[in-house]
């Protein structure tokens, strides 16, 4: 979204003028939902505190201690003079339960307990340390006045960053309050920020900080004024107003989100969000979490009434879940439903959320013990790409039962099973059920320098057609056979020196023979099967396709060898290459439809290395090569380097023939300690086009964080582009205003973080 900056006092004002609190996290502690936690170098630009710590202060006691806690006074001199009353002189300090207090002098009357302090006042409890001119304290009623005189009042919260100053302030047992009084997080011969009021009270039951009468400021710029505003002393969760956006869009004009958070209960809370688009109308959004005993997930659904572009309702629904029902069985929902094909396209706005096509919906149970695993679910597709038609769509799962069970029964005997029955379904195209089953037993013989693991299997596969998929075929096609694969491997290591430093270098040769053998399979429909794509990985599967439609036939024999240079001192892998090839002794038949069918005896060679040059700058690599037509059937190369503080550069290139050609490079180059650079170029040589171009820039001091980022990228599925900008305000302490940009960047720059 494109940030507006006419829009900005509004938001500030809808930020802060009421509980401006930033969206809670989850949780792993049981039956609550987590409070969102700043990091702890959140103010590490800071200079100092308002107050500096008082030097000497042996540790004191807790605030429940003061009704019974004696008081302890140390003076240069006392004068008993005065029938019930004492008065302390000369480097007074007076200790009470969690109280300390420092004075030029103390006078105490013994019958009521009421005492005062003058000159050069210090004060510290377990919430608050201050400096003042003089002090008044009613020990019985747990009250403490502070006055500033010459010099106003100035305090700093023990247990935040928060501080200020003002004219006069008192402390009970759980509030303290200050009158004609500033609070901010910033250090204070540097305000960048902060509210100034009549009177602020802190109370510390709650840890809300209330303002009456404030103005904010932001330098000494006054932005706004109101009556009445609070602010969080913990950053825990309490309802109000969490921080705004604001923005625009070209196809939804000015965009204006307001979200307010009902902190309802330690174990489940909600969100009710108005967001104003200029050219469609109000949407709203609400958002329901729980956390029980058994269960924890999230419902949200919004609701857009005739938007004005369109002339019809407009929503969404998700819903996620996990029930734990037993000690091995759980149930999960995760459901999204939109209203319509452009719905993600216009009101999503994370990163290629339009462009995935097709949505998701799962319903399902599942379990797991010492040997097995095991769920049954039921999936279905929305189509969110209006470009798509519905014989696209993936089949639904209604439903899909799988097993699997893999157990030993001996030091060398390992017996297994992996089985599925599924129901398919899809509005156009014709139905079906398949049951796929795969019983195994595997010898595994392991030891610390080699292994060698055979394994026998069959694979038996049935299905129950609404139609044939050939003219005149069978409606109940079954496919069986057996497969055999063995997979030995051994690790060999020696000391070695390179560069005047010692490394231990391995060599771990690996040898992988599969045999399946061919059944023609035209008569069996792909309902959920493609081929995967080859890397590393393919060389050691059994199957070159995914899902249960296909199994290729293999009399095949992969040779592969992987080294590592390690750290001799602490096994840091500073180097790993690998190199690995499959022989064809029989050229594989069977295809999807459509697929040549192709009459190899090898496969491409897999190249893959990954090298740390030292400890900022590390380089990886990823090579096909095709023996046959003496080609490249992909190259990739990665690198990435560390710098400075917190700096990072990361570039690639990726190339696969009349596919693929493209060069990335991502930055984050840190200025000074305040200013930061970013960006990403993903630009397409094919095509010669950018993919996508984000640039930003980010500025950070104690207290006030601000980030500015512009971002050009792929919209659909058609190619589409969409330029979109992120402004955020952070007043460190108080919540951040504007659209935050650190799911993109993340995604975005390799190692960036805040």
């Amino acid at each position: 979204m494109r940030p507006s900056v006419r829009l900005l006092p509004l938001s500030l004002a809808l930020a802060l003028a009421c509980t401006a609190y930033a969206r809670p996290g989850s949780s792993g502690a049981p039956y609550k939902i987590a409070a969102f936690k700043h990091p702890a170098d959140e103010f590490i630009l800071c200079r100092g505190n308002a107050v500096p710590e008082f030097p000497g202060i042996a540790p004191l006691g807790k605030p429940a201690d003061r009704p019974t806690a004696p008081a302890d006074v140390q003076a240069d001199s006392t004068d008993l003079r005065k029938v019930g009353i004492s008065v302390f002189d000369g480097h007074v300090e007076m200790r009470h339960a969690d109280q300390w207090l420092f004075a030029d002098q103390v006078t105490w009357e013994h019958e009521t307990n009421i005492w005062q302090a003058t000159g050069s006042i210090k004060y510290q409890d377990a919430t608050v340390r201050l400096t003042a001119d003089r002090a008044d304290g009613d020990r019985d009623k747990d009250i403490t006045t502070i006055n500033g005189v010459a010099q106003p009042i100035q305090y700093q919260l023990r247990n935040t960053r928060g501080n200020g100053v003002g004219d006069h302030g008192r402390i009970e047992s759980d509030q303290e309050t200050f009158w004609d009084a500033t609070w901010s997080t910033c250090d204070p011969q540097d305000r960048k920020w902060e509210i100034h009021a009549d009177r602020i009270e802190m109370d510390r039951a709650t840890d809300v900080g209330t303002a009456h009468g404030a103005t904010v400021k932001v330098g000494n710029v006054p932005v706004f004024y109101l009556p009445w505003m609070t602010f969080s002393l913990d950053n825990q969760r309490k309802s109000g107003f969490l921080t705004p956006s604001l923005g625009a869009s070209s196809d939804s004009g000015f965009i204006l989100t307001l979200p307010y958070y009902f902190n309802l209960a330690p174990n489940y809370d909600a969100t009710l969000t108005g967001i104003v688009y200029g050219d469609r109308g109000l949407m709203l959004d609400g958002q329901f979490r729980y956390l029980t005993t058994r269960s924890l997930g999230t419902i949200e659904a919004t609701w857009l009434p005739d938007d004005r572009e369109l002339h019809r309702d407009r929503g969404s629904l998700q819903i996620g879940s996990i029930t734990n029902l037993t000690p091995n069985w759980y149930a999960s929902i995760d459901l999204h439903r939109v209203s319509d094909a452009t719905y993600l396209r216009d009101f999503r706005q994370e990163p290629f959320a339009a462009a995935i096509g097709f949505l998701p919906s799962t319903l399902g149970f599942y379990g797991r013990g010492e040997y097995w695993s095991a769920g049954l679910y039921a999936q279905g597709f929305q189509i969110t790409d209006p470009s798509l038609i519905k014989s696209q769509q993936p089949y639904s799962r209604l439903p899909d039962a799988w097993l699997r069970w893999q157990q030993p029964f001996a030091e060398h005997v390992e017996v297994g099973f992996r089985g599925e029955a599924v129901r398919f379904e899809q509005s156009v195209l014709p139905d079906g059920t398949r049951l796929d089953v795969y019983p195994y037993l595997a010898l595994p013989f392991v030891q610390p320098a080699w292994y060698v693991r055979p394994e026998f299997g069959y694979r038996y596969t049935s299905y129950s057609l609404e139609q044939p998929v050939v003219a005149g075929g069978a409606t109940n096609p079954t496919r069986g056979l057996p497969i055999v694969d063995l997979d030995a491997g051994a690790y060999f290591e020696r000391d070695a020196n390179l560069f005047g430093h010692a490394f231990v270098q391995t060599l771990e040769p690996r040898l992988f023979y599969l045999y399946v053998p061919y059944r023609n399979q035209d008569d069996i429909p792909i309902f959920d099967t493609q081929a995967y794509s080859f890397a590393w990985q393919q060389l050691f599967r059994t199957n070159t396709y995914t899902g249960a439609d296909r199994q290729a036939d293999a009399n095949q024999l992969t040779a592969a060898v992987t080294t590592r240079l390690l750290d001799a001192a602490d096994g840091r892998e500073w180097l790993t290459a690998s190199i690995g090839q499959i022989h064809y002794f029989t050229p594989p038949q069977v295809t999807l439809p459509g697929q040549p069918y192709a009459n190899i005896t090898a496969s491409d060679f897999v190249f893959n290395t990954d090298l740390a040059l030292d400890d900022r700058w590390t380089v990886g690599s990823e090579y096909l090569y095709d023996p046959h037509d003496h080609r490249t059937d992909l190259f990739g190369v990665r690198s990435q380097y560390h710098f400075g503080h917190g700096g990072v550069v990361n570039v690639a290139y990726r190339y696969r023939p009349g596919q693929i050609r493209q060069a990335d490079v991502s930055f984050l180059y840190p200025l000074n300690e305040n200013w930061r650079l970013l960006g990403r170029w993903d630009y397409s040589l094919r095509d010669s086009t950018v993919l996508e171009g984000m640039g930003g820039v980010e500025w950070e001091d104690c207290c006030m964080a601000v980030r500015f980022l512009v971002r050009h990228f792929i919209h659909d599925t058609n190619g589409d582009k969409d330029t979109t900008a992120f402004l955020e305000i952070e007043f460190k302490g108080m919540g951040s205003v504007g659209s935050s940009p650190d799911r993109v960047l993340a995604r975005d720059i390799l190692g960036y973080s805040r």
